[in-house]
């Protein structure tokens, strides 16, 4: 049963009532601003995984490079076609179109230009035409509030009061930057910094730029290197980049809007097919150099990570300014926000690398300079100083390249100005014939004179008679607007009339248009063609009526300035001033508020079923997305096993730009410390680490860095961070893998007392497993601690009695300890388990050497002991003569003729003790003094180590 008036709640009737409508309006805008700011944010994060998706299947990895070439231009062709015959507003960035319904339009955007340029956008995007996505976004978002505006019925003030909370919604989600979305709206599409919809401008940025992260997470648009001044030489150098990113960017300006005349003077049966110059151009570029397809943002990341050499950089310069200019003046549809920041990195890396090369000593990385670069071309080419400063740093999310970047952006934002004194955006629409108003602060406050004009009751005809003119006027009115077929001609004055039936007695058959000529296109300002705006203040309209003579002024329109809106006098002016306000506009009067119950009911409706297939999108993309991730971070895997690390670096790259997960972050920063970029590893780790600070595998990445630039001390702690850290498998292994790898590294530094220190407290907590001891038996021998090692080997060796290597490193160890027996015995073993083992012989040679050689071993007898002191002490004499001490002469001379003797000595054991003695007597002696000594390892030497150190 249907439901009367009567029978509605109280709330609803009061709803459904005009005036309490208007009467809640601003709650009603509050509510929306919030709306508009979560749909938005949807939108834009479909936006760009429609974009990199479809990107994705028309370029897929290792595609043949017959697409670079034909998708471009196919891309061009379809869009081309529905752009001009179902779309002809979804041309070109969307921020001249979006300030023009603001400005012009009482905030219309119609829902099919909202549809056309969401998926022509995406389309020329994906198939690889060199524009961007942030300005396309602007204009849905613009088309979004707009639609929801008009559909709930609102005011035309309040519809137009919709448009930049927007823009500012779908700046902060495309660009993830909300405070740039926020001064980029009022300083650039408003044109007023002290707008009144500031709030809700912030509250849409915020909401949008939340719904973003809980979408696609927290992940900056580019990460860079931490930068730091080298020397304050260095911002001169940055001004010079501000200099020659200032001519860049003008002519970038002049060359796309030179273009953009040239094909709108074409044929209008060309215009299907105009998109597809640009299309083909940068096909071409992109065969040889595929940098220059798309946005181009991985291009721009390594840039900013100095992975790119100076020339490439220089080129790519060029080639994306011309491929760029060339494809937005043909007429397709994308933004050049993001051209604009490529262009600026390869500037600025370009410069810097000249600065490097020049002077290495006082500059500092080329990734930095590309990074002012950014900003430095940005507010060159878009002419906002102040937003390309916050933009940059909430981009890169580094606050100390401030100071640089606006010395820069201010150098590029002078020399620009004074080059092409128009911005960009101006001088597009002043092609379309649309002029914008200016002054937006004091129009808020001023009468204007669409609040004073008239409708033009009596205009006439260029083609009527002068004398029929005569007879129809009415002499009160003082001037009537002429016009013809193309609109208004000027105002024809009561005295100008006069004057014409004047002068002969026939001109009454001569037509008006002989004394109100045409106008010329080229020159309809102000001075050329008197007329008015319905936005100028009334202050203006009496200067004009002063400057020009004329009782009357026509009111035009700012898209056609031969559109006559109606006209304005000076009686006009003071009924305005004495009424203090204006009345209400037929425009906005004639809105229909229909049933706001059931389209506030539709749109919440409507922001049920855009979050729930929000959701679902979100879920179907993440899956596919992690699938797709999980495949890259296989081959990166099996390419880093294989030692590819530059490839492998590329596979993780693809995988963490769909995923942006930790795991693909780590993988890519190990491999990138593997490869040797260390700045850019440390930016992935630090991320890490401010997440996870207890992540073993960030702690174990960092450590790594610090140890390859030298810094010990740090790389020290990073480690025992990992060592004792949280690992997500193997936890026993990798920590015993991260300490081993600690003490190669203290190792190669030379800290051998800290790897021993570290040695042994792996003792401590070693595990009782034979593979672990089999690793550290070998470091305990090669960092000096024979005791613990002969203690490792020889356990290994009662577990594993066919392990050779056991054998052998318990012989060594057993050789370092002066045990030369057991020794012996442990490498005769080795020897027997591994035959063909040419070290583990060579050390059982000199064992054998040693041991045949030492008095003092047991179980000699006294003839024995006597001929091996003899042996020792003639060893030691001939070691002596190769340094022939002076000091030491007689001492050497009484030795030998003891050695002489050839009498039987009366005690075989006294002569041994006297002999043995001599012999470190004169050791000791040559040590102080001899310069050159028998190396450490002979059998000399061993035997007379262990001699004096009885």
């Amino acid at each position: 049963m249907a439901t009367t008036p009567d029978q509605r709640l109280p709330w609803m009737a009061r709803w459904a009532d005009r005036g309490a409508v208007r009467q809640y309006e601003d709650k009603v805008l509050l509510l929306l601003t919030l709306i508009i700011g979560a749909i938005v944010g949807l939108v834009v994060v479909a936006f760009i995984l429609l974009t990199e998706n479809l990107g994705g299947r028309l370029y897929p990895a290792n595609g043949a490079a017959w697409r670079r070439l034909v998708m471009p231009v196919a891309g061009a062709l379809v869009t081309g076609f529905l752009l001009s015959r179902y779309f002809p507003n979804a041309r070109g960035s969307g921020i001249p179109q979006t300030k023009t319904a603001l400005f012009i339009r009482d905030g219309f955007i119609s829902f099919r230009t909202l549809l056309g340029k969401f998926w022509l956008s995406a389309i020329s995007l994906a198939s690889g035409i060199a524009l961007g996505r942030e300005g396309p976004s602007v204009q849905v978002a613009g088309g979004i509030a707009s639609v929801l505006g008009r559909k709930l019925g609102l005011s035309p003030t309040s519809v137009k009061a919709l448009l930049p909370v927007g823009a500012a919604a779908a700046l902060a989600a495309a660009f993830n930057t909300p405070i740039a979305a926020v001064l980029f709206t009022l300083e650039e599409v408003m044109g007023d910094m002290h707008a009144p919809v500031l709030g809700s401008i912030v509250l849409a940025s915020a909401t949008s730029w939340i719904v973003l992260h809980l979408l696609l997470g927290d992940e900056p648009l580019f990460h860079v290197p931490s930068y730091q001044l080298v020397n304050p030489l260095e911002f001169l150098i940055y001004a010079v980049l501000g200099v020659v990113g200032g001519f860049v960017s003008a002519a970038f300006v002049k060359l796309l809007l030179w273009q953009r005349k040239r094909f709108r003077k074409m044929p209008k049966s060309t215009e299907w097919w105009q998109p597809a110059v640009g299309g083909l151009l940068v096909g071409v570029l992109g065969w040889f150099f595929p940098d220059v397809l798309g946005v181009g943002y991985g291009v721009v990341s390594h840039a900013l990570n100095g992975d790119l050499v100076l020339k490439t950089m220089a080129l790519l310069v060029v080639l994306k300014l011309v491929a760029t200019a060339t494809c937005y003046a043909s007429g397709n549809a994308g933004g050049i926000f993001g051209p604009s920041l490529f262009i600026g990195a390869m500037l600025g890396g370009a410069v810097g690398g000249v600065a490097h090369l020049l002077l290495p000593d006082y500059t500092g990385s080329v990734g930095a300079y590309a990074l002012v670069g950014m900003g430095t071309a940005f507010a060159g080419i878009i002419r906002v100083p102040l937003t390309s400063v916050i933009m940059i740093f909430e981009i890169t999310r580094d606050y100390s390249i401030i100071v640089p970047l606006m010395i820069s952006n201010l150098m590029s934002y002078f020399i620009s100005s004074r080059l092409q004194e128009e911005s960009i955006y101006e001088a597009l629409l002043h092609q379309d014939g649309i002029h914008l108003p200016s002054g937006a602060g004091a129009r808020r406050v001023l009468l204007m004179v669409g609040q004073a004009l008239r409708p033009a009751i009596q205009t006439l005809s260029a083609d009527l008679r002068i004398s029929e003119a005569v007879a129809s006027v009415k002499r009160d009115a003082g001037a009537w607007p002429v016009v013809d077929e193309g609109g208004l001609r000027g105002m024809l004055t009561e005295s100008k009339l006069d004057q014409a039936t004047a002068t002969e007695e026939d001109c009454g058959d001569e037509k008006l248009g002989q004394i109100v000529p045409a106008p010329n296109p080229d020159k309809l300002d102000a001075e050329d063609f008197p007329h008015v705006h319905p936005d100028h203040t009334l202050d203006v309209a009496m200067r004009r009526l002063a400057e020009t003579g004329l009782s009357v002024l026509p009111v035009v329109s700012r898209t056609n300035v031969r559109e006559l809106k109606g006209t304005i006098s000076m009686a006009d002016i003071l009924a305005a001033y004495a009424m203090g306000k204006a009345p209400q506009s037929p425009a906005g009067s004639a809105q229909q508020v229909g049933k706001p119950v059931v389209l506030l009911a539709g749109v919440l409706a409507v922001l049920i079923g855009l979050a729930v297939l929000g959701a679902f999108l979100s879920y179907y993309y993440r899956a596919e997305r992690a699938g797709r991730a999980q495949q890259f971070h296989e081959r990166g895997d099996k390419l880093m096993a294989k030692d590819l690390y530059e490839e492998a670096i590329g596979q993780y790259r693809e995988a963490l730009s769909m995923s942006h997960s930790s795991q693909d972050r780590l993988a890519l920063a190990l491999a990138l410390v593997k490869a040797g970029q260390l700045n850019e590893a440390a930016i992935y780790l630090k991320e890490l680490l401010r997440s996870e600070p207890g992540s073993a595998p960030a702690n174990l990445g960092t450590a790594r860095v610090y140890a390859q630039e030298g810094h010990i001390d740090e790389a020290l702690g990073y480690y025992h961070h990992a060592i004792y850290g949280v690992w997500p498998a193997n936890a026993a292994e990798r920590r015993f893998q991260t300490r081993l790898e600690l003490i190669h590294v203290l190792g190669q530094a030379g800290r051998r007392q800290q790897a021993q220190a570290e040695l042994l407290s792996m003792l401590a907590a070693l595990p009782n497993d034979l593979a672990y001891r089999k690793q550290v038996a070998p470091l305990l021998l090669a960092y000096g601690l024979p005791k613990e090692a002969a203690d490792m080997f020889r356990d290994v060796a009662q577990r594993d009695s066919q392990d050779p290597a056991a054998f052998a490193g318990l012989g060594e160890a057993e050789f370092d300890l002066a045990h030369y027996s057991a020794a012996r015995d442990a490498l005769r073993t080795a020897l027997r388990l591994s035959p063909n083992d040419a070290a583990v012989q060579k050390r059982l040679d000199t064992c054998d050497r040693i041991l045949a050689l030492d008095p003092t071993a047991r179980g000699l007898g006294a003839i024995e002991r006597f001929h091996r002191s003899q042996q020792v002490l003639a060893g030691v004499l001939d070691a002596l003569d190769k340094c022939s001490p002076p000091s030491l002469r007689e001492a050497m001379d009484a030795a030998r003729r003891s050695i002489d003797k050839d009498q039987r000595p009366r005690s075989f054991s006294d002569v041994a003790e006297n002999e043995t003695a001599a012999a470190e007597r004169l050791w000791a002696a040559a040590a102080k003094v001899c310069g050159a000594w028998p190396p450490a390892n002979s059998p000399l030497s061993k035997v007379m180590a262990k001699l004096m150190a009885r």
